[in-house]
């Protein structure tokens, strides 16, 4: 048989769905090298570049609960841990959506996604000394994107993040509307799902405004001659509005009016303003409904949040409100760090526990996401039922 032949075989072997060694090959040579790391090294952080993405679809090896993403068979690096450390960091930094996956010295597999921005990232506290094998995954199949590894013996703080903070000239999220004066109906409405990565106060020393996506969720372009227009917000969750005027000025309003926050403009300039709905709290999403209004703001305004879900059975729960894990669940619920399965466990909720709202609806993936709080600085998302059952329920 020839060589070339065999290689053929070797490949079609290493493809095969089943135990992670079918998928993703600890024996394999690095692809972009091997390091040795002792206490106290120098540079610091090690930096190493490389290729994100693969063929292998690492969440059909179930390796873990937040393994996923596609990688090579072969892993990316292998960084040899030599000596007693109190903390090890890895983070991979990439303008692209990537994910990590670590071969432990004891043959355990840890993984993340989205922990820092869209960066993955694990800290290890006194790691097992001895070989990690990593593997830099992309979330979307058929992407190769630069990125970079990062080793540090500091915390996650001190590593770079992908967040660029707010863009006026990406496309809108949720899309776009012009007004004139007197437009109807009025007031002008659409529901958004606020939230991002971006601290706003890390770009914007004029509007900190709490966390937003890099595009604008909407862009509002006003005619000549208004004498008035009102930019606001009603949400049950603690949201901000940030706005991103004609002449490049930046305007924050945020809890001004209890559940409303708003700007407001007299004898606004002609043009776009671009507009993001924020979070106060970090890694919350939650929906809201955008507003824009010729009259003043009035908190008697009476708006309700959609929290239909396609597929999904309807829902009484709110954000604001407590919810009860229904004693028909059966069984824990688990509460994850991100509104998807794929993502780290962390808490398990028993039948009959109580739990406050702060978060969502998030429709992703056949469920409908809540984030819940489970204590001061806890937080984690949890899907309400199927479609079919529902296992939460207000309470009371």
């Amino acid at each position: 048989m020839s060589r070339s032949a065999i290689l053929v075989i070797v490949s079609l072997l290493l493809a095969l769905p089943g135990s992670a060694e079918d998928g993703l090959n600890r024996s394999g040579a690095p692809r972009y090298g091997s390091h040795v790391l002792a206490p106290g090294f120098q540079p610091a952080p090690a930096t190493f570049d490389a290729l994100s993405g693969g063929e292998i679809d690492v969440k059909a090896l179930r390796l873990g609960d937040n393994c996923l993403g596609y990688a090579a068979s072969d892993p990316d690096f292998l960084v040899r841990l030599q000596g007693e450390f109190s903390r090890v960091a890895f983070l991979i930094a990439s303008q692209a959506d990537t994910t990590l996956v670590i071969s432990l010295p004891d043959g355990a597999w840890a993984c993340d996604d989205d922990t820092k921005g869209m960066n993955p990232a694990l800290v290890f506290f006194k790691p097992q000394p001895g070989a990690y094998r990593i593997w830099i995954g992309s979330y979307a199949a058929e992407a190769y994107d630069e990125s970079a590894l990062y080793v540090s013996e500091a915390g996650l703080e001190a590593l770079p993040t992908t967040a660029t903070g707010p863009e006026p000239e990406r496309a809108p999220l949720y899309g776009e509307i012009s007004l004139a004066p007197g437009f109807q109906p009025s007031p002008f409405t659409i529901q958004i799902v606020g939230g991002g990565r971006n601290r706003s106060a890390d770009f914007l020393a004029e509007a900190a405004c709490g966390f937003v996506s890099e595009a604008p969720d909407f862009t509002v372009t006003l005619g000549e001659d208004f004498r008035e227009i009102m930019l606001a917000l009603y949400s049950r969750a603690d949201m901000t509005l940030l706005v991103n005027a004609p002449d490049g000025s930046w305007h924050c309003g945020a809890d001004q009016f209890g559940a409303y926050a708003g700007v407001r403009f007299s004898h606004p300039l002609a043009g776009h303003y671009d507009v993001w709905v924020g979070s106060a709290d970090e890694g919350n999403y939650a929906a809201s409904v955008f507003y824009a209004t010729e009259q003043r703001l009035e908190e008697a305004r009476d708006f309700t949040i959609d929290s239909s879900c396609d597929g999904m059975l309807e829902t009484a729960l709110r954000v604001g409100a407590r919810a009860i894990v229904k004693p028909a669940a059966g069984a824990r619920i688990k509460l994850y760090a991100a509104p998807e399965t794929a993502s780290t466990v962390v808490f398990q909720a028993t039948p009959g526990s109580a739990l406050k709202l702060v978060g969502g609806p998030v429709c992703k993936a056949d469920h409908r996401w809540w984030r819940a709080e489970l204590s001061d600085a806890v937080y984690a998302w949890l899907a309400d039922g199927d479609a079919s059952r529902r296992w939460l329920e207000p309470a009371g």
